[in-house]
């Protein structure tokens, strides 16, 4: 049983959410230079929603390559011959 690739994958997402809770509160927290009226106020929040759902999908992305990367990579059980 191929054991490592799980555990890279694990640690590969576990570090894809430290970074990503570094981006977030590092670039898109501080987004707030807007003056508040309310069309401002609400084009702020809404491009924070984009930025932070690009984060997921990034995140979910990188993930599923990854694990689709580690089932190209499993061997694979013989198929049976067929006795003639």
């Amino acid at each position: 049983m191929r054991t490592a690739p799980l555990i890279a994958i694990e640690v590969a997402a576990f570090l894809l959410i430290i970074l990503e809770s570094y981006a977030f509160f590092t670039y898109i927290v501080p987004v707030g230079t807007l003056p508040h009226d309310l069309l401002r106020y609400t084009a702020e929040a809404a491009l924070k929603v984009a930025l932070t759902f690009g984060l997921g999908l990034l995140w979910l992305v990188v993930i599923l390559a990854l694990t689709r990367l580690y089932v190209r990579s499993s061997p694979r059980a013989p198929s049976p011959n067929p006795s003639s």
